[in-house]
């Protein structure tokens, strides 16, 4: 395909993908990257402000992938005004968008990610595709549809590293294929109904369900949260002391309102670059 050029600012490929929010790309050079998004592929470069397409098909798709409608230059001044820490805290990565991602594969995605690391994840996640997903343009393979892993036992989760995360993945795959999880019913819940349907899956609690929502339904008031980012907010507002869940979620409320997640994007990234609360 030829070349395709967005202009696209408050936009960093490498902030965005290299955040902790997805799991599925490769780094081809400083500013190149390959990503997969269920069977579609793109290879794409930043130059600048702009990004350039150099492969993949249906252009708009990667655009709604990458939230490219949505004016990040307002949510950034909303979250600063009259807020130094976060305004520091948004200076070190300006370029970070929330992406929106396909619901089974976020849902895996982030049970895989408990007491997890991300090399381990993404490593995770590429032998769970080599094995079950569908061969794409060549190299890469689709993320598997929950019908492609019906059958696949805890046991085989575990003999693929997945550990005790394998009897979450049995059920997660058992209820998407019951017709319990239809992404047209489940846009229409309420944030906290669909919070409180994703947490009926064996081993997703809110932190989990939380993430779902955020990077993949879109409800930018949640503040995914666990004992990771309560240290980065109690260092960066409370002074280091230690707060509840439920002191951080209202504080986050009060202090953040409807763009919540995207504070703690930035809030994450920020604190696990600067490695904040690591001893």
């Amino acid at each position: 395909m030829e070349r395709v050029i967005w202009d696209c600012p408050d936009f960093s490929l490498s902030q965005t993908l290299e955040c902790g929010q997805c799991f599925r790309y490769r780094k081809e050079n400083d500013n190149c990257y390959t990503v997969i998004s269920g069977e579609r592929v793109v290879t794409l470069e930043q130059v600048g402000d702009s990004i350039v397409f150099y492969s993949g098909e249906d252009i708009p798709f990667w655009k709604g992938y990458f939230d490219g409608n949505r004016n990040y230059g307002e949510i950034k001044k909303r979250l600063c005004k009259d807020d130094p820490v976060m305004a520091e805290v948004v200076l070190f990565a300006p370029g970070i968008r929330l992406l929106r991602q396909e619901f089974f594969e976020t849902l895996m995605s982030f049970i895989l990610s408990q007491n997890n690391h991300i090399p381990r994840i993404r490593g995770l996640i590429q032998k769970l595709s080599e094995e079950y997903g569908t061969p794409i343009d060549g190299e890469f393979y689709s993320f598997p549809t929950p019908q492609q892993l019906k059958g696949v036992t805890e046991e085989t989760y575990r003999r693929l590293g997945c550990g005790f995360r394998g009897r979450y993945m049995v059920d997660a795959v058992e209820k998407v294929l019951a017709g319990e999880f239809l992404p047209d019913k489940m846009e229409k819940l309420s944030t906290s109904e669909l919070r409180q349907l994703l947490m009926s899956i064996c081993g997703v609690g809110q932190k989990v369900a939380d993430c779902i929502l955020l990077f993949s339904f879109g409800r930018y008031e949640v503040f995914p949260m666990d004992v990771w980012i309560n240290r980065v907010f109690s260092h960066v507002y409370c002074g280091g002391v230690k707060l509840s869940a439920k002191e951080l979620q209202r504080l986050a409320a009060e202090r953040f309102g409807d763009d919540a997640g995207f504070a703690q994007q930035y809030l994450f990234h920020y604190g696990r670059k600067m490695k904040i609360g690591k001893v």
